[in-house]
């Protein structure tokens, strides 16, 4: 208990006042003087009796009006206890987010967060609202802000876990506007999740509003320090013979585990089984270091028709979400790559070319032009690479409608790209998705990619865990670009400038690199990454090349191109997409976009026929999520709290307020005076009804 103002605790010493009263002798009358005994001697008469109280509960009333007034004046507030909470101070907004992301539902952690989540709504006050928010990679509102509780949790009793990964901050932002449309004076976010450290980054806009209360509710207990093992990094190679493409599946089983089990080390074995169309092919046994990888090769087998499904399967663990992922692989043509390079076949073509012929080609085969390819050359590829070459106004009419008619283009601007040879040049290659500068030379430190769209399907494969890293490729010298209207930069150097820029022109595809592809550049020759990117890129590229054998969960697919990729005639007609978990959504014939919200196989085909095979594409969740690492829960309270937290009462959820409210803001919130002057205002009443009937008792006596 404090006080605002304590100086006027003084007053107590008032209540002295009426015991003085009390103790005081009265009147008996008006003395009558007699002649008689004018000469007797005065003697003091003392009454003992009257010096004792009378009326006790008299004295109690005028004690307690007194004392009611001083602590009033004082601003008397409590800033913890009970006696808080009950006077707080009327009703609380409350805004209750909960996380439905796979980790969820790791052992009992799922069963712990609903329940949690109902003695929230249950626990609320008459006057109390309540709005529920699930949140995965983007947040719901299930339930608007209601007085009701039966609508939150019929919410709740119908809520599941997703396929997708967790993203807090969004959940944060929505919860802030929530709050701060919000007329109530006490506001909160309860934040029930398992707080992985993968799920946050610091968002400033997550921030919450001053004087909203944060509590945070961290399910899994010790659960989510357990290592656990994930697939990821699934990689198709495939090898052309005798007709039919023969595929070997790579991936990778990964092992995370939380801060608690760092000094729990050792390996793990894990059995790993590839099924193609419903048939186990193979299955291998592998040993995992804890917190590291391992590979594992399974296969090969014969791709012989479109739309061939499998899948590659872990051993069961406590979260079977990242224990399988499954692709679809359909027979590709091959892809035929043109390098178009004055400089011929030399040094400047060397890794290049040795990335799509490596392994005996995989399905790509590349050839080098020295001049501007002719009509012919351009209908024998699928992809022309021009690597630093200038574009004569023929030659660039020609590319231009090579990429109408479908074709794949990839230019590598250099010293003398396609827009290095000034206005004439430029405009003749104005049909590119750039506009080039001088070039850059970086003499101190080599510049790096600070910025990757891991959603597109050039990097798709690199978005997981231990995929590989972007960032330790070198580049000494840059081009200057501009991406023009309507192209997307795929990638970024560390300075801000577009370093992959792609657009579409009629039915084909343009990436423009702004720099050149040899070690007088860069050294992305030398790293990992520079064998699965190229092929990647071609492979996109290429208008006849076999589609992505897999998406990740959350993603949003074209079926026009997907069936275009395969050489099928069209989409189905009133086409639905079968969801792997039995649902359906019909497909827009003119906007034919799917997004896969669920892990495992989609099938696109019309209601009541079956297609055979089917349209269909695999669909796999993020790896990331399955680092079960903990989130430094102080450090995250201090960087959303919007002036208050408080701590979960499930597990052990840690939290700490960034400034504690001040004196003046706890007594205004509380409003203690406003109760004590009307206790006084009812002493001090009671106190004249008993007073006028001691007077008229006394008078009649």
């Amino acid at each position: 208990m404090g006080w605002l103002a304590p100086l006027f605790l003084a007053g107590l010493a008032g209540l002295a006042v009426p015991v003085l009263l009390h103790l005081t002798r009265r009147e008996r009358g008006s003395p009558v003087r007699f002649p008689s005994l004018m000469f007797v001697k005065q003697i003091p008469f003392e009454e003992r009796s009257r010096r004792r109280v009378r009326h006790w509960l008299l004295l109690w009333f005028r004690i307690a009006a007194l004392a009611l007034l001083v602590a009033a004046f004082g601003r008397p507030f409590a800033r913890g206890g009970r006696l808080a909470v009950a006077a707080g101070a009327g009703p609380e907004e409350i805004v209750v987010l909960l996380d439905q992301s796979y980790s969820m539902a790791l052992g009992d952690q799922w069963a712990q967060a609903v329940a949690r989540a109902k003695d929230l709504v249950n626990g609320m006050g008459p006057q109390d609202r309540a709005s529920l928010v699930a949140f995965s990679e983007s947040p719901r509102l299930l339930a608007p802000s209601s007085t009701a509780a039966a609508p939150l949790l019929q919410a709740l009793d119908t809520l599941e876990t997703t396929s997708l990964g967790t993203r807090i901050a969004p959940a944060l932002k929505l919860a802030g506007s929530t709050l701060a449309a919000s007329p109530l004076a006490r506001r909160r976010v309860a934040l029930i999740s398992d707080f992985q450290r993968a799920g946050w980054q610091p968002d400033r806009d997550a921030a919450l509003p001053e004087g909203v209360e944060l509590e945070t509710v961290v399910v899994g207990g010790d659960g989510a320090g357990a290592a656990n093992l994930a697939l990821g990094g699934l990689e198709l190679e495939r090898t052309a013979g005798q007709g039919r493409d023969r595929v070997t599946v790579r991936a990778r089983v990964v092992s995370s585990r939380g801060a608690e089990r760092e000094a729990e080390a050792g390996e793990r074995e894990a059995r790993v089984a590839l099924s193609v169309d419903g048939t186990e092919v193979e299955t291998r046994v592998v040993s995992v270091p804890a917190g590291g990888a391992a590979p594992v090769s399974l296969g090969p087998f014969t791709l012989a028709r479109d739309f061939t499904r499998g899948a590659v399967r872990l051993s069961e663990d406590a979260l079977a979400a990242d224990n399988v992922v499954h692709f679809v692989a359909s027979p590709g043509e091959g892809v035929d790559v043109l390098v178009w390079d004055p400089r011929g076949a030399g040094s400047s073509n060397l890794h290049l070319v040795g990335a799509l012929e490596a392994g005996g080609g995989d399905g790509f085969s590349a050839r080098v032009a020295a001049s501007a390819p002719s009509a012919e050359q351009l209908a024998a590829a699928d992809v022309v690479v021009v690597n630093g070459a200038t574009m004569p106004g023929g030659a660039a009419g020609r590319l231009r409608d090579f990429v109408i008619d479908g074709g794949g283009l990839f230019v590598v601007l250099g010293e003398r790209g396609p827009l290095a040879g000034g206005a004439a040049a430029a405009g003749r290659a104005e049909f590119l998705p750039v506009v080039a500068g001088s070039v850059a030379d970086a003499p101190d430190e080599p510049r790096r990619l600070g910025f990757v769209d891991y959603d597109h399907p050039v990097f798709e494969p690199f978005r997981g865990p231990r995929s590989g890293d972007f960032s330790r490729t070198a580049f000494y010298r840059t081009r200057r670009v501009e991406a023009a209207a309507g192209a997307r930069t795929l990638a970024r150097f560390d300075d801000g400038s577009p370093a992959l820029v792609e657009a579409r022109l009629g039915r084909g595809r343009i990436l423009v690199w702004a720099g050149g592809m040899d070690r007088l550049w860069t050294d992305f020759p030398l790293q990992p990454l520079y064998l699965p990117f190229v092929r990647r890129a071609a492979s996109h590229l290429a208008s006849r090349g076999a589609p992505a054998e897999w998406h990740p969960v959350g993603a949003t697919v074209d079926l026009a191109v997907l069936a275009e990729a395969v050489g099928a005639p069209g989409l189905p007609a009133e086409a639905v997409a079968m969801a792997p978990g039995g649902g359906s959504a019909p497909i827009d014939r003119n906007a034919p976009l799917l997004f896969l919200g669920e892990q495992g196989i989609w099938e696109i085909r019309s209601p009541g026929r079956r297609q055979d095979p089917p349209l269909a594409l695999a669909a796999n969740v993020d790896v990331r999520e399955s680092d079960l690492a903990r989130l430094d829960m102080e450090e995250f309270v201090a960087a959303v709290a919007g002036g208050g937290a408080a701590g979960g009462a499930l597990d052990d959820a840690q939290t700490s307020p960034e400034e504690p409210p001040s004196p003046e803001d706890v007594e205004a919130r509380q409003g203690f005076w406003r109760y004590l002057l009307a206790g006084a205002f009812l002493v001090l009443i009671s106190e004249s009804v008993l007073a006028n009937r001691l007077s008229r008792g006394r008078a009649a006596a």
